[in-house]
């Protein structure tokens, strides 16, 4: 095997631990090296995974991936697990593989979940009147589809339970998105408002909008709750798989306000008492903060405007 310069700087760079997750074959038709026969069930596992450092992602990818083939792109990942399982022991090179698959699955985890575009998404489920564009709701499904098929290695215990709590976590927002949010045009989905669909009838004006506010108030709880969830998957990632995992993108942030006169950035974890054992799980599920919400609506429907909302799963916990 004779690699060029290129080839060879990128070999020296392939599974660093602050890499980027680069496809072999891009899982976009019109992207890089996009193989139609190639099994697009593979297209984000390890087989068809690279991690680089940004420079060479961007210069794999350069000019329509044109400088590097398929072929010369698993040349270089083989060349690179062979020169690492040779100056290994068998343990050490099984340690070693497992740390970059579970790298690669973390980054995998990072697309699915659209990570670089949470802000956007959380902005809007928050809302007065929350909305969601068609795209990213089918993102959304696609990601809990893809963490309730997941299996995780148990030799990262605490990474994997804040998987588990995280997949809890999305299956209630999604549940409840799918109760609670109605398709307003091919483009986007919106929280269905059944109090503007009446005519004059106070009485019946009064329990449909206090059944808008409880799941408008579900909704952003869920999206808080969510966010929480990945930022304890990214910290505890850090802890057991790679130290440097997200070192410079640090945490995700959750944006509200109306998006017109005010808004701000958030940046939300669990209590180190809620995550403290091997037990914890410090989502307490949809149905007990729901109910938490209706009985404080049904005596008074505003009564969580400019509630602390952040600290409500901490009072229903306490309950």
């Amino acid at each position: 095997m004779d690699l060029g310069t290129e080839e060879s700087e990128i070999l020296a760079t392939v599974g660093v631990v602050m890499g980027e997750e680069a496809h072999i074959r891009s899982a976009k038709p019109d992207g890089p090296r996009h193989d139609t026969g190639y099994d697009d069930t593979k297209l984000d596992t390890y087989e068809n995974l690279l991690l680089l450092c940004p420079t060479h992602h961007t210069l794999i990818d350069k000019n329509h991936g044109a400088g590097f083939s398929v072929a010369k792109l698993e040349e270089i990942k083989s060349a690179h697990e062979k020169l690492v399982t040779e100056s290994l022991d068998a343990d050490e090179e099984s340690e070693r593989e497992l740390s970059e698959r579970m790298t690669a699955l973390l980054l995998v985890w990072e697309q699915k979940m659209r990570l670089d575009q949470w802000e956007d998404v959380t902005a809007r489920l928050n809302h007065p009147i929350p909305v969601l564009s068609d795209r990213s709701y089918s993102q959304l499904i696609d990601a809990g589809a893809w963490l309730l098929k997941m299996r995780w290695p148990e030799q990262y215990p605490r990474t994997v339970q804040a998987f588990r709590n995280l997949h809890h976590v999305m299956t209630d927002l999604l549940n409840h998105l799918q109760e609670c949010m109605e398709a307003e045009n091919e483009i986007f989905w919106q929280l269905r408002r059944n109090y503007k669909r009446i005519g004059w009838d106070p009485k019946a004006y009064k329990e449909l909008f206090a059944e808008f506010q409880s799941e408008r108030f579900l909704l952003y709880v869920l999206a808080i709750e969510t966010t929480k969830a990945i930022n304890w998957v990214i910290v505890e990632a850090a802890r057991e798989v790679d130290a440097f995992y997200r070192f410079d993108q640090g945490l995700i942030l959750m944006r509200d306000g109306d998006g017109v006169f005010k808004t701000w950035m958030m940046r939300l974890e669990y209590e180190a008492d809620e995550v403290s054992d091997e037990n914890s799980a410090p989502h307490p599920g949809k149905a007990t903060i729901a109910n938490f919400l209706d009985e404080g609506i049904s005596t008074n429907a505003h009564l969580f405007e400019g509630y602390n909302l952040i600290a409500l799963v901490r009072e229903v916990k306490a309950l």
